[in-house]
Protein backbone atom coordinates (compact mmCIF):
# COMPACT_ATOMS: atom_id res chain seq x y z
CA UNK A 1 0.00 0.00 0.00
CA UNK A 2 1.13 3.55 -0.74
CA UNK A 3 -0.04 6.63 1.13
CA UNK A 4 -0.43 10.15 -0.24
CA UNK A 5 -1.20 13.49 1.37
CA UNK A 6 -3.44 16.01 -0.38
CA UNK A 7 -4.28 19.61 0.46
CA UNK A 8 -7.78 20.18 1.84
CA UNK A 9 -8.75 23.54 3.32
CA UNK A 10 -6.18 24.54 5.92
CA UNK A 11 -5.15 20.93 6.52
CA UNK A 12 -4.47 17.75 4.54
CA UNK A 13 -6.26 14.49 3.77
CA UNK A 14 -4.42 11.18 3.46
CA UNK A 15 -5.32 8.46 0.98
CA UNK A 16 -3.92 4.98 0.47
CA UNK A 17 -3.77 3.09 -2.82
CA UNK A 18 -3.01 -0.61 -3.20
CA UNK A 19 0.32 -1.66 -4.68
CA UNK A 20 -1.52 -3.18 -7.66
CA UNK A 21 -2.44 0.35 -8.80
CA UNK A 22 0.38 2.18 -10.55
CA UNK A 23 0.25 5.64 -8.98
CA UNK A 24 1.92 8.76 -10.37
CA UNK A 25 2.20 11.90 -8.26
CA UNK A 26 2.08 15.10 -10.30
CA UNK A 27 2.78 18.42 -8.59
CA UNK A 28 4.52 21.70 -9.37
CA UNK A 29 8.26 21.53 -8.78
CA UNK A 30 9.57 22.99 -5.57
CA UNK A 31 10.68 26.57 -5.98
CA UNK A 32 14.43 27.11 -5.73
CA UNK A 33 15.61 29.45 -3.02
CA UNK A 34 15.19 32.97 -4.46
CA UNK A 35 18.36 35.07 -4.70
CA UNK A 36 16.78 37.91 -2.70
CA UNK A 37 14.30 38.45 0.08
CA UNK A 38 10.71 38.96 -1.08
CA UNK A 39 10.69 42.73 -0.60
CA UNK A 40 14.03 42.98 -2.42
CA UNK A 41 12.67 40.98 -5.36
CA UNK A 42 9.83 43.48 -5.61
CA UNK A 43 12.17 46.45 -5.25
CA UNK A 44 14.45 45.16 -7.99
CA UNK A 45 11.50 44.67 -10.34
CA UNK A 46 10.24 48.20 -9.70
CA UNK A 47 13.69 49.63 -10.38
CA UNK A 48 14.32 47.57 -13.55
CA UNK A 49 10.99 47.21 -15.35
CA UNK A 50 10.14 45.87 -18.80
CA UNK A 51 9.41 48.45 -21.54
CA UNK A 52 8.93 51.25 -19.02
CA UNK A 53 10.82 53.74 -16.88
CA UNK A 54 11.20 52.69 -13.26
CA UNK A 55 8.31 53.21 -10.87
CA UNK A 56 10.32 56.00 -9.21
CA UNK A 57 10.56 57.83 -12.55
CA UNK A 58 6.94 57.11 -13.50
CA UNK A 59 5.73 58.53 -10.19
CA UNK A 60 7.65 61.82 -10.28
CA UNK A 61 5.16 64.70 -10.40
CA UNK A 62 2.18 62.48 -9.66
CA UNK A 63 -0.25 63.83 -7.11
CA UNK A 64 -2.74 60.94 -7.08
CA UNK A 65 -1.61 57.32 -7.23
CA UNK A 66 -3.78 54.24 -6.84
CA UNK A 67 -2.26 50.85 -6.08
CA UNK A 68 -4.64 48.09 -7.16
CA UNK A 69 -4.30 44.75 -5.36
CA UNK A 70 -6.17 41.42 -5.60
CA UNK A 71 -8.62 40.23 -2.98
CA UNK A 72 -8.21 37.24 -0.68
CA UNK A 73 -8.92 34.73 -3.47
CA UNK A 74 -5.52 35.63 -4.98
CA UNK A 75 -3.08 35.56 -2.04
CA UNK A 76 -0.26 37.95 -2.85
CA UNK A 77 1.74 38.48 0.37
CA UNK A 78 0.62 42.11 0.35
CA UNK A 79 2.04 43.07 3.79
CA UNK A 80 5.47 42.27 2.33
CA UNK A 81 4.89 43.36 -1.28
CA UNK A 82 3.30 46.77 -0.73
CA UNK A 83 5.95 48.55 1.41
CA UNK A 84 8.54 48.65 -1.43
CA UNK A 85 5.84 50.07 -3.74
CA UNK A 86 4.86 52.73 -1.23
CA UNK A 87 8.52 53.54 -0.51
CA UNK A 88 9.14 54.17 -4.22
CA UNK A 89 6.14 56.50 -4.39
CA UNK A 90 7.36 58.40 -1.33
CA UNK A 91 10.84 58.71 -2.82
CA UNK A 92 9.30 60.10 -6.01
CA UNK A 93 7.63 62.87 -4.01
CA UNK A 94 4.04 61.65 -4.20
CA UNK A 95 2.21 63.25 -1.26
CA UNK A 96 1.21 60.75 1.40
CA UNK A 97 -2.44 61.76 1.21
CA UNK A 98 -2.36 61.23 -2.54
CA UNK A 99 -1.83 57.46 -2.37
CA UNK A 100 -4.53 54.86 -1.84
CA UNK A 101 -4.81 51.08 -2.10
CA UNK A 102 -7.81 49.69 -3.96
CA UNK A 103 -8.77 46.02 -3.57
CA UNK A 104 -10.13 44.96 -6.93
CA UNK A 105 -12.27 41.86 -6.58
CA UNK A 106 -14.47 42.15 -9.66
CA UNK A 107 -17.95 40.96 -8.73
CA UNK A 108 -16.75 39.24 -5.55
CA UNK A 109 -18.38 40.68 -2.44
CA UNK A 110 -16.38 43.64 -1.05
CA UNK A 111 -14.36 42.82 2.04
CA UNK A 112 -15.07 44.28 5.48
CA UNK A 113 -12.71 46.79 7.06
CA UNK A 114 -11.18 44.12 9.29
CA UNK A 115 -10.67 41.85 6.28
CA UNK A 116 -8.99 44.68 4.36
CA UNK A 117 -6.55 45.31 7.20
CA UNK A 118 -5.77 41.60 7.42
CA UNK A 119 -5.24 41.50 3.65
CA UNK A 120 -2.72 44.34 3.35
CA UNK A 121 -1.31 44.29 6.89
CA UNK A 122 -1.78 46.71 9.76
CA UNK A 123 1.32 48.75 8.88
CA UNK A 124 0.15 49.41 5.32
CA UNK A 125 -3.41 50.13 6.48
CA UNK A 126 -2.05 52.71 8.92
CA UNK A 127 0.08 54.29 6.21
CA UNK A 128 -2.44 54.79 3.38
CA UNK A 129 -6.21 54.49 2.89
CA UNK A 130 -7.39 51.02 1.84
CA UNK A 131 -10.78 50.47 0.20
CA UNK A 132 -12.58 47.72 -1.67
CA UNK A 133 -14.21 48.15 -5.05
CA UNK A 134 -17.94 47.44 -5.12
CA UNK A 135 -19.06 46.40 -8.59
CA UNK A 136 -22.65 47.41 -7.82
CA UNK A 137 -21.96 50.97 -6.65
CA UNK A 138 -22.32 52.72 -10.01
CA UNK A 139 -21.04 56.04 -8.65
CA UNK A 140 -17.59 54.49 -8.15
CA UNK A 141 -17.07 53.93 -11.89
CA UNK A 142 -16.22 56.00 -14.95
CA UNK A 143 -16.29 55.17 -18.65
CA UNK A 144 -13.26 54.29 -20.75
CA UNK A 145 -13.06 54.49 -24.53
CA UNK A 146 -15.40 51.99 -26.23
CA UNK A 147 -14.01 48.64 -27.32
CA UNK A 148 -15.34 46.48 -30.12
CA UNK A 149 -15.96 43.61 -27.70
CA UNK A 150 -17.10 45.71 -24.71
CA UNK A 151 -18.80 48.84 -26.04
CA UNK A 152 -19.08 50.62 -22.68
CA UNK A 153 -16.25 49.56 -20.34
CA UNK A 154 -16.41 51.23 -16.94
CA UNK A 155 -13.65 51.00 -14.33
CA UNK A 156 -13.15 52.42 -10.86
CA UNK A 157 -12.67 56.19 -10.66
CA UNK A 158 -9.70 55.71 -8.36
CA UNK A 159 -7.89 54.27 -11.38
CA UNK A 160 -9.33 56.49 -14.12
CA UNK A 161 -8.70 59.73 -12.23
CA UNK A 162 -5.24 58.81 -10.91
CA UNK A 163 -2.02 60.22 -12.36
CA UNK A 164 -0.58 56.72 -11.99
CA UNK A 165 -2.15 53.34 -11.22
CA UNK A 166 0.01 50.39 -10.14
CA UNK A 167 -1.66 47.06 -10.89
CA UNK A 168 -0.40 44.34 -8.54
CA UNK A 169 -1.28 40.77 -9.49
CA UNK A 170 -0.25 37.17 -9.12
CA UNK A 171 0.85 35.27 -12.21
CA UNK A 172 -0.81 31.87 -12.10
CA UNK A 173 -2.71 29.54 -14.44
CA UNK A 174 -6.32 30.60 -14.97
CA UNK A 175 -8.93 28.41 -16.62
CA UNK A 176 -10.65 31.28 -18.46
CA UNK A 177 -7.93 33.84 -19.23
CA UNK A 178 -5.10 31.33 -19.50
CA UNK A 179 -3.15 33.08 -16.77
CA UNK A 180 -4.10 35.49 -14.01
CA UNK A 181 -2.71 38.91 -13.14
CA UNK A 182 -1.72 41.55 -15.66
CA UNK A 183 -4.68 43.17 -17.43
CA UNK A 184 -7.15 41.16 -15.31
CA UNK A 185 -6.38 43.53 -12.43
CA UNK A 186 -8.16 46.30 -14.36
CA UNK A 187 -10.98 44.34 -15.98
CA UNK A 188 -12.58 42.46 -14.30
CA UNK A 189 -10.74 43.46 -11.10
CA UNK A 190 -11.71 47.15 -11.05
CA UNK A 191 -14.76 47.09 -13.32
CA UNK A 192 -18.44 47.51 -12.59
CA UNK A 193 -20.80 44.55 -12.80
CA UNK A 194 -21.99 45.27 -16.35
CA UNK A 195 -18.40 45.43 -17.61
CA UNK A 196 -17.40 42.27 -15.75
CA UNK A 197 -20.33 40.38 -17.22
CA UNK A 198 -19.66 41.75 -20.72
CA UNK A 199 -16.02 40.67 -20.44
CA UNK A 200 -16.90 37.23 -19.14
CA UNK A 201 -19.45 36.85 -21.93
CA UNK A 202 -16.39 36.46 -24.18
CA UNK A 203 -15.37 33.37 -22.24
CA UNK A 204 -18.44 31.48 -23.42
CA UNK A 205 -17.24 31.19 -27.01
CA UNK A 206 -13.61 30.98 -25.87
CA UNK A 207 -14.18 27.94 -23.65
CA UNK A 208 -17.34 26.24 -24.99
CA UNK A 209 -17.29 24.72 -28.47
CA UNK A 210 -20.40 24.85 -30.68
CA UNK A 211 -21.23 21.25 -29.74
CA UNK A 212 -21.18 22.14 -26.03
CA UNK A 213 -17.84 20.54 -25.19
CA UNK A 214 -15.28 22.48 -23.19
CA UNK A 215 -11.99 23.91 -24.41
CA UNK A 216 -9.34 23.94 -21.70
CA UNK A 217 -7.63 27.36 -21.56
CA UNK A 218 -5.76 26.71 -18.32
CA UNK A 219 -2.21 28.02 -18.67
CA UNK A 220 -2.81 28.88 -22.34
CA UNK A 221 -3.32 32.65 -22.76
CA UNK A 222 -2.21 32.76 -26.39
CA UNK A 223 -5.01 33.37 -28.87
CA UNK A 224 -7.60 33.70 -26.11
CA UNK A 225 -10.23 36.34 -27.10
CA UNK A 226 -11.10 36.99 -23.46
CA UNK A 227 -7.54 37.73 -22.44
CA UNK A 228 -6.84 39.64 -25.68
CA UNK A 229 -9.77 41.97 -24.97
CA UNK A 230 -8.65 42.63 -21.40
CA UNK A 231 -5.15 43.48 -22.59
CA UNK A 232 -6.45 45.75 -25.37
CA UNK A 233 -8.51 47.74 -22.86
CA UNK A 234 -5.67 47.98 -20.33
CA UNK A 235 -3.19 49.21 -22.93
CA UNK A 236 -5.48 52.14 -23.73
CA UNK A 237 -4.89 53.51 -20.21
CA UNK A 238 -1.46 55.19 -20.35
CA UNK A 239 -1.21 55.68 -16.58
CA UNK A 240 -0.95 51.95 -15.79
CA UNK A 241 2.18 50.26 -14.42
CA UNK A 242 2.15 46.53 -13.75
CA UNK A 243 3.72 44.51 -10.94
CA UNK A 244 3.43 40.75 -11.44
CA UNK A 245 4.28 38.27 -8.69
CA UNK A 246 5.26 34.64 -9.07
CA UNK A 247 4.25 32.68 -5.98
CA UNK A 248 5.29 29.25 -4.72
CA UNK A 249 5.10 27.68 -1.31
CA UNK A 250 3.17 30.66 0.03
CA UNK A 251 5.90 33.19 -0.76
CA UNK A 252 7.03 35.48 -3.56
CA UNK A 253 9.74 33.78 -5.62
CA UNK A 254 9.80 36.18 -8.55
CA UNK A 255 8.62 39.65 -9.53
CA UNK A 256 8.40 41.49 -12.85
CA UNK A 257 7.23 45.06 -13.42
CA UNK A 258 6.66 47.51 -16.25
CA UNK A 259 4.31 48.06 -19.17
CA UNK A 260 1.26 45.95 -18.41
CA UNK A 261 1.28 43.72 -21.50
CA UNK A 262 5.00 43.21 -22.09
CA UNK A 263 5.92 42.73 -18.43
CA UNK A 264 3.03 40.34 -17.85
CA UNK A 265 4.15 38.21 -20.79
CA UNK A 266 7.72 38.09 -19.44
CA UNK A 267 6.43 37.17 -15.98
CA UNK A 268 4.15 34.42 -17.29
CA UNK A 269 6.88 32.87 -19.45
CA UNK A 270 9.20 32.73 -16.45
CA UNK A 271 6.50 31.25 -14.20
CA UNK A 272 5.50 28.68 -16.81
CA UNK A 273 9.11 27.62 -17.33
CA UNK A 274 9.67 27.29 -13.58
CA UNK A 275 6.44 25.59 -12.52
CA UNK A 276 4.65 24.03 -15.48
CA UNK A 277 4.72 20.22 -15.58
CA UNK A 278 4.35 17.70 -18.37
CA UNK A 279 0.82 16.37 -18.71
CA UNK A 280 0.72 12.70 -17.68
CA UNK A 281 -0.97 10.01 -19.73
CA UNK A 282 -4.72 9.64 -19.16
CA UNK A 283 -5.45 7.84 -15.90
CA UNK A 284 -8.13 5.40 -14.71
CA UNK A 285 -8.47 7.39 -11.47
CA UNK A 286 -7.49 10.95 -10.56
CA UNK A 287 -7.28 12.18 -6.96
CA UNK A 288 -7.12 15.98 -6.74
CA UNK A 289 -6.33 18.06 -3.66
CA UNK A 290 -7.33 21.68 -3.18
CA UNK A 291 -6.03 23.79 -0.32
CA UNK A 292 -6.95 27.17 1.18
CA UNK A 293 -7.59 29.79 0.03
CA UNK A 294 -8.13 28.24 -3.40
CA UNK A 295 -10.82 25.88 -2.13
CA UNK A 296 -12.48 28.46 0.10
CA UNK A 297 -15.74 28.05 -1.85
CA UNK A 298 -17.05 25.87 -4.65
CA UNK A 299 -16.43 28.54 -7.30
CA UNK A 300 -12.74 28.74 -6.46
CA UNK A 301 -12.36 24.99 -5.81
CA UNK A 302 -13.62 24.25 -9.31
CA UNK A 303 -10.20 25.20 -10.68
CA UNK A 304 -8.68 22.03 -9.20
CA UNK A 305 -11.37 19.99 -10.95
CA UNK A 306 -10.39 21.60 -14.25
CA UNK A 307 -6.87 20.23 -13.84
CA UNK A 308 -8.10 16.80 -12.75
CA UNK A 309 -10.41 16.46 -15.75
CA UNK A 310 -7.52 17.13 -18.12
CA UNK A 311 -5.75 14.03 -16.76
CA UNK A 312 -8.68 11.59 -16.47
CA UNK A 313 -9.47 9.29 -19.36
CA UNK A 314 -13.09 9.41 -20.61
CA UNK A 315 -15.42 7.99 -17.96
CA UNK A 316 -12.71 7.67 -15.30
CA UNK A 317 -13.64 8.62 -11.72
CA UNK A 318 -12.24 11.79 -10.17
CA UNK A 319 -11.87 12.22 -6.42
CA UNK A 320 -12.11 15.98 -5.86
CA UNK A 321 -11.26 17.63 -2.54
CA UNK A 322 -13.31 20.85 -2.41
CA UNK A 323 -13.47 22.06 1.18
CA UNK A 324 -15.73 25.09 0.47
CA UNK A 325 -15.99 26.35 4.02
CA UNK A 326 -17.65 29.50 2.61
CA UNK A 327 -20.22 27.50 0.67
CA UNK A 328 -20.93 27.88 -3.02
CA UNK A 329 -19.25 31.26 -3.32
CA UNK A 330 -22.40 32.84 -4.75
CA UNK A 331 -26.07 31.91 -4.76
CA UNK A 332 -26.13 32.41 -8.53
CA UNK A 333 -23.92 29.36 -8.98
CA UNK A 334 -26.47 27.10 -7.31
CA UNK A 335 -29.36 28.70 -9.19
CA UNK A 336 -27.66 27.89 -12.48
CA UNK A 337 -26.90 24.38 -11.31
CA UNK A 338 -30.67 23.84 -11.41
CA UNK A 339 -31.00 25.01 -15.02
CA UNK A 340 -32.25 21.69 -16.40
CA UNK A 341 -30.34 19.37 -18.74
CA UNK A 342 -26.87 20.57 -19.81
CA UNK A 343 -28.08 21.37 -23.35
CA UNK A 344 -30.89 23.52 -21.97
CA UNK A 345 -28.47 25.06 -19.48
CA UNK A 346 -26.17 26.07 -22.35
CA UNK A 347 -29.05 27.44 -24.42
CA UNK A 348 -30.15 29.57 -21.45
CA UNK A 349 -26.58 30.74 -20.94
CA UNK A 350 -26.32 31.84 -24.57
CA UNK A 351 -29.57 33.77 -24.23
CA UNK A 352 -28.73 35.44 -20.93
CA UNK A 353 -25.09 35.07 -19.94
CA UNK A 354 -23.84 35.02 -16.36
CA UNK A 355 -20.23 34.17 -15.42
CA UNK A 356 -21.32 31.88 -12.60
CA UNK A 357 -23.72 30.21 -15.00
CA UNK A 358 -20.69 29.33 -17.12
CA UNK A 359 -18.88 27.89 -14.08
CA UNK A 360 -21.99 25.87 -13.25
CA UNK A 361 -22.13 24.56 -16.82
CA UNK A 362 -18.43 23.63 -16.77
CA UNK A 363 -18.90 21.82 -13.46
CA UNK A 364 -21.99 19.93 -14.67
CA UNK A 365 -20.33 19.07 -17.99
CA UNK A 366 -17.42 17.41 -16.17
CA UNK A 367 -19.81 15.60 -13.84
CA UNK A 368 -21.67 14.23 -16.87
CA UNK A 369 -18.47 12.71 -18.26
CA UNK A 370 -16.81 11.47 -15.08
CA UNK A 371 -18.07 10.17 -11.76
CA UNK A 372 -16.92 13.12 -9.63
CA UNK A 373 -16.58 11.90 -6.04
CA UNK A 374 -16.39 15.06 -3.95
CA UNK A 375 -15.18 15.59 -0.40
CA UNK A 376 -16.57 18.86 0.93
CA UNK A 377 -18.09 20.62 3.89
CA UNK A 378 -21.07 21.53 1.70
CA UNK A 379 -24.33 19.67 2.21
CA UNK A 380 -24.85 16.51 0.19
CA UNK A 381 -28.32 17.84 -0.62
CA UNK A 382 -26.66 20.68 -2.52
CA UNK A 383 -23.98 18.59 -4.20
CA UNK A 384 -26.07 15.69 -5.50
CA UNK A 385 -28.37 17.76 -7.76
CA UNK A 386 -25.26 19.15 -9.50
CA UNK A 387 -24.29 15.59 -10.41
CA UNK A 388 -21.59 15.21 -7.76
CA UNK A 389 -21.16 12.17 -5.49
CA UNK A 390 -20.45 13.37 -1.91
CA UNK A 391 -18.20 11.34 0.42
CA UNK A 392 -17.15 11.94 4.03
CA UNK A 393 -13.43 11.52 3.36
CA UNK A 394 -10.94 11.20 0.55
CA UNK A 395 -10.23 7.59 1.48
CA UNK A 396 -13.93 6.69 1.36
CA UNK A 397 -14.15 8.22 -2.10
CA UNK A 398 -11.03 6.38 -3.29
CA UNK A 399 -12.31 3.08 -1.90
CA UNK A 400 -15.60 3.56 -3.75
CA UNK A 401 -13.77 4.30 -7.00
CA UNK A 402 -11.60 1.21 -6.64
CA UNK A 403 -14.62 -0.97 -5.87
CA UNK A 404 -16.68 0.18 -8.85
CA UNK A 405 -14.13 0.88 -11.58
CA UNK A 406 -11.22 -0.94 -13.17
CA UNK A 407 -8.24 1.07 -11.97
CA UNK A 408 -4.82 0.02 -13.18
CA UNK A 409 -3.28 3.49 -13.10
CA UNK A 410 -3.95 6.53 -10.94
CA UNK A 411 -2.69 10.10 -10.96
CA UNK A 412 -2.50 11.93 -7.64
CA UNK A 413 -2.53 15.74 -7.72
CA UNK A 414 -1.71 16.81 -4.13
CA UNK A 415 -2.08 20.50 -4.98
CA UNK A 416 -4.23 20.50 -8.11
CA UNK A 417 -5.24 24.15 -7.67
CA UNK A 418 -1.69 25.32 -8.47
CA UNK A 419 -0.81 22.61 -11.01
CA UNK A 420 -0.81 23.27 -14.73
CA UNK A 421 0.49 21.45 -17.77
CA UNK A 422 2.85 22.54 -20.53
Amino acid sequence: MRSFSLRYGDATEAVTLPDAVAAEVVAPPLAPAPPLAEADLVGRALAHPVDSPSLLERARGARRVTVVVPDRTRPARLPTVLPPVLDALTSAGVPRDGVRVLVGGGIHAPASRDALVALVGADVAARVPVEAADADDVAQYAALAPDRAIPQPRVHRAVVEADLAVLVGVVAPHYLAGCSGGPKALVPGCADRATVEAAHRLTLDATVAPDGSLRNRLGRPEGNPFRDTLLRIAQRVPTLFGLHLSMAGGRVVGATAGEVGASHEVAWRAHRAAFGVACPAPADLVVAGGGAPRDRDLLQAHKALVVAAEVARPGAPIVWLAHARDGAGHDELLRWCEAGRPDRHLAALRRSFHPYGLTAYALRWKASRHPVLVVSTMSADVLRPIGLWPFPSAQAAVDHALAHHAVARAVVLPDAATTFFV
